[in-house]
């Protein structure tokens, strides 16, 4: 057996980020998911209003991954490269999706001409005529899907890599220091 190669893990930073958007998407899903099982009035708007604002948090979320991809590249990727490339499509997707969702979401409600109510009261206006209609909430709902089934199959693969290839794979997502893993 080869000698284990260093797996650094992520930053503190993309951490925080990670946790944060997983925390936010799963909310935002769980209240989207029950909010029309309110009765209509108080209880209902207010969910609506919170599945708003935790999906305009998603969309910064996103927005705050992007950046700091930016200024700092995650830790190289060990494995085959068929891993590497199916761990950086899955990526993309989930950003991708983090994004459209939301903005899917945003326009449903500016399509059809009602208001979007964030954070408490703060609103947000349509930045010109969307058309389309309940198109975007068709497409919001495809999205929520899709992110739902991406986060499945992003969460098998931690699995499989920290069960099945015990590869250090999960532990750079979850610990701040260096775990070795096997050579490939």
């Amino acid at each position: 057996m080869a000698a284990p190669v260093e797996t650094r893990p992520y930053g503190a930073p993309a951490r925080a980020i990670h946790w944060a958007s997983a925390f936010l998407v799963l909310s935002a899903w769980l209240v989207g998911s029950t909010m029309d099982g309110f009765p209509r009035g108080g209880g209902r708007e207010l969910a609506t209003q919170l599945h708003y604002s935790l999906g305009v948090l998603v969309l910064g979320a996103a927005a705050l991954r992007v950046a700091w991809r930016a200024i700092s590249p995650p830790p190289a990727a060990g494995g085959p490269a068929w891993q590497r490339l199916a761990a950086g499509a899955m990526h993309v997707s989930l950003l991708v999706l983090t994004v459209a969702l939301p903005l899917t979401g945003l326009f449903d409600r500016w399509a059809r001409g009602r208001p979007v109510t964030v954070l408490g009261g703060v609103a947000l206006p349509a930045p010109a005529t969307i058309p389309g209609g309940r198109a975007w909430g068709e497409a919001h709902e495809v999205l929520a899907w899709l992110l739902l089934a991406a986060i499945a199959a992003h969460v098998a693969g931690a699995l499989w890599h920290q069960i099945v290839l015990r590869d250090g794979t999960l532990s750079r997502m979850l610990a701040a220091r260096p775990r070795p893993r096997p050579a490939t």
